[in-house]
Formats: structure tokens, sequence, C-alpha cells
């Protein structure tokens, strides 16, 4: 047995220098107690997930009875009780240690009231306002009873002009595209776009909040960094403490595989260099490990701007061109998002007969390097290819098309490419992907000027 014992690790040594040597480590060792504590909160959160309902039967009743298009149009999903526990667990714990009272409470988009019931269970004499949109959903909570002073209102929550103002904002916005024509003026210089139903939300819950008050969204991973919402992201990052940005990515809601994560921001300035990465102008937001972790991606890295290419999207769209389209090679080949297999350009036959490989029409005959767009809510996997043909070629909109401004021979351009198509296959590269496009694809903008490139 050892007679120098390290109180942080645990481990024994029977030399007295191996002993101060393992003391002075530039990395020390990890402290016992606090592993067996994580160790112990994984294994209890585990054990609630599984004994405690993570749905209220209102809310499965409410998903049963509502019809899929309307959940779908308004963005209702409800919300498992293992988010809203861990969300108001890491919202009251900051107010402990800050000293903060909450005293007035806000659910502006309350749906089953699953959110407010927890509250009301951990609060005592305060004042809780739900609003709720929806007909059915707010005849199914309205006579619900509660411990504190609860309010439920069946109104638009971005109609909501009271002057009174809350110590905390708290819930799950509904996430669906509104029209720009049903968005107030003074909103639209928050974001560029579509604007999404949750983006308003965080826009008309900014000007709800006491100085000192916080806000916390339960929020699409894609807010951290689609280009979009990325002044509404400057304007938190200049004029709001970023508390937490929380991953719930492993969590499951009913009838949606959503990512998301826990947004957490005080109405006071603050320094938020833990929780985000200013790459030229655009703010992304993310964990303070998925921080850290972005900067060293981008350590001696360039991009594809720097590096003098532009980027843009295929501009022949297949079924607008149907009566030109045909089966003979002697036409301008016609390349789809499906020819590109294992980053190399191969000739696909499609089910459908009126997807032809070919087109009367004129095309281009310099190489170009194409990437594949990417659709919906999923994984992005970069797929690309470089196309060098003999004969004229055009390209489908389902593909982003990487051409040169330099004027370079054909060899320096394929040589060009192929430093860009080594860089795609760098590790580094599918990590920054997985970390950065969180459930959505990168668009031309993001391509051009976000990614990484490593030459």
């Amino acid at each position: 047995m050892g007679i120098y014992l390290c109180k942080r690790c645990g481990k024994e040594f029977n030399q007295k220098s191996h002993f101060e040597k393992h003391c002075k480590k530039k990395n020390p060792c990890q402290d016992i107690n606090k592993v067996i504590d994580n160790l112990v909160k994984s294994e209890v959160d585990e054990q609630i997930k599984i004994l405690v309902p993570q749905f209220g039967e209102l809310s499965k009743t409410l998903t049963r009875e509502l019809d899929k298009n309307t959940k779908k149009s308004k963005g209702i999903f409800f919300t498992p009780y293992n988010i809203i526990k861990k969300s108001c667990d890491i919202v009251f714990e900051y107010c402990a240690k800050n000293n903060i009272k909450i005293n007035d409470i806000l659910e502006p988009s309350c749906g089953s009231c699953e959110y407010i019931k927890h509250l009301d269970n951990i609060t005592d004499d305060v004042i809780i306002d739900g609003i709720e949109y929806d007909d059915t959903i707010y005849e199914n909570i309205k006579s619900l009873k509660f411990r504190n002073n609860v309010n439920l209102m069946k109104m638009d929550y971005l109609k909501y002009e009271v002057e009174r103002m809350y110590d905390l904002i708290i819930g799950n916005p509904p996430y669906f595209v509104v029209k720009q024509a049903d968005v107030k003026e003074e909103y639209k210089q928050f974001y560029d776009g579509r604007p999404n139903m949750f983006v308003l939300f965080i826009i008309h819950s900014l000007s709800k909040l006491k100085e000192g008050g916080l806000i916390s969204f339960i929020l699409p991973k894609s807010f951290c960094n689609c280009l979009y919402y990325n002044k509404i992201r400057s304007h938190i990052n200049e004029n709001f403490t970023i508390v937490d940005v929380y991953d719930f990515s492993r969590e499951s809601y009913l009838e949606t595989a959503q990512d998301t994560i826990m947004l957490l921001i005080h109405n006071k300035p603050g320094e938020n260099n833990d929780y985000i990465y200013n790459n030229n102008g655009n703010i992304l937001f993310n964990t303070p490990e998925n921080i850290k972790h972005i900067k060293r991606l981008y350590d001696n890295s360039t991009n594809l701007k720097n590096l003098n290419l532009s980027v843009k999207v295929g501009n022949t769209v297949w079924n607008q061109c149907k009566d030109i389209l045909s089966d003979d090679s002697k036409f301008t080949r016609l390349i789809y998002s499906g020819d590109i297999k294992n980053n190399k350009l191969e000739l696909t036959e499609y089910k459908n007969d009126k997807k032809k490989n070919y087109i009367m029409k004129k095309g281009e005959t310099e190489p170009v390097l194409v990437v594949n767009r990417g659709y919906g809510v999923g994984s992005y996997n970069l797929n690309y290819g470089i196309i060098d043909l003999d004969h004229e070629y055009l390209i489908e909109n389902h593909l982003i098309i990487i051409k040169s401004k330099d004027n370079l021979t054909k060899e320096e351009l394929i040589s060009k490419f192929n430093m860009i198509t080594k860089s795609f296959n760098d590790k580094r590269t599918e990590e920054f992907i997985k970390l950065y496009c969180c459930n959505s694809a990168l668009n031309t903008t993001e391509l051009q000027n976000v990614l990484p490139i490593y030459l």
C-alpha cells in the first residue's frame, strides 16, 4: 500500500518524487468526488426518465385530438417533463446564486400547461400568466386549478400589448414559418428571409422583460447558427447576458424529431464569450464545450471566399424543362444531385422516365465543383464532385456550384478543386458540419463564408 495519497483522484504512490510530480502536472487529475457526483446525478436523471411520465394525460389526449395539419401549421408539439424540469432547474439555480427574486412569470405558449403545472409545484406566492392561441387546447385547460395565482388567456401572444412586465418568461414557443405580410414592421430589423414564429416570440418577449429579468426558451438548434437569425443573435449578444445554452438533442417530443436547445438570457449586458463565436460578423451560439471546439476547428483555416471562389445554386429546374429533356447523348448533359455518388460523377438512370440525362439547351464546358444542397430536417452529409467533361453540361438546382473567379488554366483549376475536396474530406470538416449544421444543411452563403477550408 502506498504511503502518499492524492486526495483529488485517490491514486497512491510509494515514492515522494512520483507523488510530487503527479501533483504538479500541467493537466490536473480528475477530482474523484466530482466524478462520483456526476455519475450519481446521471443515474438519477435516467431513473427520473423511467419513473416519471414524460407527458401528462392531457398532452397525450390533445395530441390525439388535434389533426396533423393543425399541429404542423401552428407548431404544436408538447414538451416532455425532463426538459421542463431541467430548464426550470437551471433557471432557479441561477436565481438562487444571484439573489434574483421571481414574482411575475409568463408562459406565452402554454399549451397543455405542462410548464405551468411544474412551476406551480416548485414556487410559492407568484403570479403566472399563461397564453394559448388554439381554441381546442384552451377549452381543455381553462378550468385547471393551481396553487398560485395563475391566469390563463386565449389570444395571439404577438398581440399581447399590456404594460405588465415579467421577471421570467419561459416556455417552448411554436416553430413554423410565417408570411412576411403578417409580421410587424418593427420586428423585421431582427431577421432576414422568411421569419419563423419562435423568432417573433423571442423578439416580442425581449420587450416584455423587466430589467434584470430572464427568458428561458426551448428553441430549434438551428437558431444557434442559421444566418437568417444572425441579427437577433447579435442583438442578444450586445444587450443581454447569455446565462446558458443547454443541448437537449437527446430528448424526444411527441410526433417530432426536432433537435432543441434551451437558451437562458438575463436582461443585463454581460460577457458572452463562453457561449458565442464571432465569425466575421456571423454570431454563433452554442454550449461552452462546443464553442471551444468550433474555435479550434477554425484555427489555421481559410474559406472559399478568401480563395476567390464563387458559390451559387444550379440554375436548371428539370421539371420546368420537361419538353426539352432528352435521352440522346448528343445534347447537353444535365447533372442532378443523384448523379453525385461517393463524391464522383456517375450517369444515373432514374425511375421517373420524365427525368432524363440530357437537355436540348446550350451548356458550359469549364470544370466546376458541385456540392449537394441537403433538404429538410436531419443530419447533413457533405457530398461533392468535380465536373470535368469533354462536352457541354448544365447543373440542376439541387446542387450548389463552386467556380473560380481567377483566370486559371484547366490544370490549375482542377488542382485548386482537388485541394478543396481534400479539405472537404478532412475529419475536421466532418466535425465542423456536425457542430455547426445541427439539423439543417449548408446554404450558399455558409458554404462560401462559414465553412473552414484546410489547405
